[in-house]
């Protein structure tokens, strides 16, 4: 009994990392800013909010202004 519930699970969780990783990334941002208004009505998840969930939306929204070659505030790379 306990082995079919640990298989179950394990078939679970990498059917579930597998649809996140070949999600398109604006579903996968969409979701995790459902998630995060999700968490801002709960106040016992704000520390793993604002310690996981907030920059892992930064890094999935992009680079934004930073990265675009008409933007003057950054130094260019030296070539490699």
């Amino acid at each position: 009994m306990a082995q079919h519930i640990v298989v179950t699970a394990l078939v679970v969780a990498a059917s579930a990392f597998s649809v996140w990783r070949l999600m398109p990334a604006r579903r996968r941002l969409q979701l995790l800013l459902a998630l995060d208004r999700w968490t801002a009505t709960h106040p016992a998840l704000s520390g793993w909010r604002e310690r996981t969930l907030k920059p892992r939306i930064a890094r999935a929204a992009g680079v934004g202004c930073d990265g675009c070659a008409a933007n003057g505030s950054h130094e260019p790379r030296s070539p490699r």
